[in-house]
């Protein structure tokens, strides 16, 4: 740090008389931070690009290389048009296993300018994502011409690195990254732009705690398993609420072009409708690898369909607890169109997303995953309750919630606990322990 001007005078001295040799540069330099190691991939000539730590969530001068002038990559200021920048697509829930080889996530953006946009100051903020910019996606030197879209594809860490690569088609820019984190299904937020400005934002799903300020009324109701978010093709004013937004088929690298609609939330499900028949807290094994073999069992009671997309599956009593999930579709069927849906008297699995027990011999039961390898706050205990949440933080069902939550019945015996009367009160009388069936 240079000294005040006024001991510049005393200074001077000190320093022509000074003999010392200078310090090496490397006795200077801070070490390198850690920036972890998920997953690595190069662009189109080879050169690495970092990968992203899992927990790397934090405000913009924490993404590598930021120096805070705004472009998000330490070189010059980010392009004022990135201002022009709209998101049209987001798909926060595909098909089959989210972020598999032909499942990737995604979100798109337009450039609705008439000028070209210079990707280089571009930052993208999408939970749970990584902190995005353009050096990560390999967009630096990349520009994106008037209406021309740009898809940025997200891979499970698994996933071959070659899916990442930059790619164009017709007027469409894909670029992707591989990571174990993914969009979050139930409370999300996306927001894109620079650094220092925010060009667009999609509110999602429940409340999140720290929504944008730009963001006026309701979240846009997640449209559940393998439906985009999509904005209209004509709606190039940007409401920032909900009325922008409607649910369509996943299209990415093509606007769609079905004309905005007010969103069409799934009518609640009524009270006593699903009810938790099964828990399977403490199955056989060692007790490092039970909690991929735990199950949660659901019955429809009712005599209409009930839609679970939106619901969240947890080990305590509150709806904001650590380790509360969202449910995603993985397997089999509820028995009606959704693919989230379950039918009167069906019955439905709720497992975590690394489940290793059975899913082919389960009957015709739908299975329903957390977007962890676990359910809940790493895996349920012997003692801790299970709540299942709707949309609007109502319970819907429960086990364990109990005054004596530590009392008897216990799966001591490897086995789980059944509601003896499916429309039974969640008391400690109406659970017995019983071997699993699960589906049936």
């Amino acid at each position: 740090m240079p000294a005040p001007p006024r001991f510049a005078a005393f200074l001077l001295p000190l320093i022509t008389c000074a003999c010392l040799e200078p310090p090496a540069l490397d006795e200077l330099s801070a070490p390198l931070a850690d920036l972890g190691g998920v997953d690595t991939w190069g662009p189109l000539d080879g050169t690495p690009i970092p990968s992203f730590p899992d927990d790397d969530t934090g405000p913009p001068s924490s993404n590598p290389g930021d120096d805070g002038d705004g472009d998000g990559d330490g070189g010059a200021p980010a392009d004022p048009a990135l201002a022009q920048l709209r998101l049209t697509e987001v798909l926060v829930d595909p098909p089959g296993k989210d972020g598999g080889a032909d499942s990737p996530e995604f979100i798109e953006l337009r450039n609705i300018g008439t000028e070209p946009v210079i990707l280089d100051g571009l930052r993208i903020d999408a939970r749970s994502w990584p902190v995005l910019d353009a050096s990560a996606l390999g967009l630096v030197g990349v520009s994106l011409d008037p209406q021309a879209l740009l898809v940025v594809q997200r891979w499970a860490s698994d996933a071959d690195p070659a899916l990442a690569a930059l790619h164009v088609i017709d007027a469409a820019t894909f670029v992707g990254f591989l990571h174990s984190g993914g969009l979050r299904n139930a409370d999300g937020l996306v927001t894109v732009g620079a650094a220092s400005a925010v060009a667009d934002e999609l509110v999602y799903g429940a409340e999140p705690e720290d929504r944008p300020d730009a963001w006026i009324g309701d979240p846009v109701p997640s449209p559940g398993s393998a439906r985009s978010m999509c904005r209209a093709a004509a709606s190039d004013l940007d409401h920032d609420d909900a009325s922008d937004w409607s649910d369509c088929a996943p299209s990415p690298g093509h606007v769609s072009s079905e004309p905005a609609k007010a969103p069409v939330e799934p009518p609640p499900i009524p009270p006593g409708a699903v009810q938790i028949v099964e828990v399977s807290a403490n199955p056989p094994g060692p007790a490092s690898e039970e909690k991929y073999y735990e199950f949660i069992e659901l019955v429809n009671l009712s005599n209409v369909e009930v839609e679970l997309s939106g619901c969240r599956i947890g080990d305590a009593p509150t709806h904001d607890a650590p380790g509360v999930d969202p449910l995603e579709y993985l397997a089999g069927d509820g028995g009606c169109d959704s693919p989230t849906c379950l039918a009167p008297g069906a019955r439905a699995l709720i497992v975590g997303d690394s489940y290793a027990g059975p899913i082919g011999p389960i009957g015709l039961a739908l299975v329903l995953a957390t977007d962890d390898s676990t359910i809940a706050d790493g895996g349920l205990t012997n003692t801790e309750p299970v709540v299942l949440w709707g949309p609007n933080n109502a319970v819907i069902s429960s086990y364990r919630l109990w005054s004596d939550p530590a009392g008897d019945p216990l799966p001591s015996d490897e086995q789980p606990l059944h509601r003896v009367d499916p429309a039974a009160a969640d008391e400690a009388q109406s659970w017995i322990s019983a071997p699993p069936t699960p589906g049936e």
